[in-house]
């Protein structure tokens, strides 16, 4: 891999009115709105010379690597490591609420029935793994807000969680050359192996 292009999913219904989608309930697909914003930026982007599009294996991310990529003949890698974190009893309901419990919670501790920050970074490392050993030179990852913001605070050399990328918009594009992707993923690492020492 060469170059990688990031991409937040599209808005579904339970993000348009501010609610987590409550994923180990319902698949949730895009809301009409956001179906027709992936299609515009799959025009923005037919140009760019991509080989594969890779995923989360959440209906939202698949629909819109779907839309991004319609028309061309490329294959969809499904990366089970890219999930959006398991916000357990808080899924379906305000995101404000679980953001809430974030921010007094360590990143070890799991909502009920949820995950850990940390454990979703780990999956999340292996999930960048992968993308990196990719022999395609243009990827084009469609992901979550957590797992992407977090491999672009890392690969800018700032706190994965509290660094300058926060809540990416729906359908917000970043890159990543290959270099500053290994350079996240070391990075990554190294926090994850730092948090967990530190909350013991």
């Amino acid at each position: 891999m060469d170059r990688l292009i990031l991409v937040r999913h599209g808005e579904t219904a339970y993000t348009a009115d501010g609610l987590l989608n409550p994923d180990h309930l319902l698949d949730a697909p895009l809301s009409p709105a956001g179906a027709e914003a992936a299609r515009a930026l799959g025009r923005a982007l037919a140009a760019e010379p991509v080989a594969i599009a890779v995923t989360s294996p959440r209906l939202r991310a698949r629909h819109t690597a779907q839309l991004l990529t319609a028309g061309r003949d490329l294959p969809l890698l499904e990366l089970a490591e890219l999930a959006e974190v398991h916000a357990g009893g808080f899924a379906g309901g305000p995101v404000t609420a679980y953001r809430q419990w974030l921010e007094s919670a360590p990143l070890t501790a799991a909502p009920p029935g949820g995950e850990s920050v940390l454990a979703a970074a780990d999956r999340y490392l292996a999930g960048l793994r992968r993308i990196a050993g990719l022999r395609e030179p243009v990827v084009l990852a469609v992901m979550h807000n957590l797992p992407m913001r977090m491999a672009l605070n890392a690969a800018a050399g700032a706190d994965p969680v509290a660094g300058p990328v926060q809540l990416l918009p729906h359908l917000a594009r970043r890159e990543l050359a290959a270099a500053d992707l290994r350079v996240g993923i070391s990075a990554l690492a190294a926090w994850r192996t730092d948090a967990a020492a530190a909350t013991g």
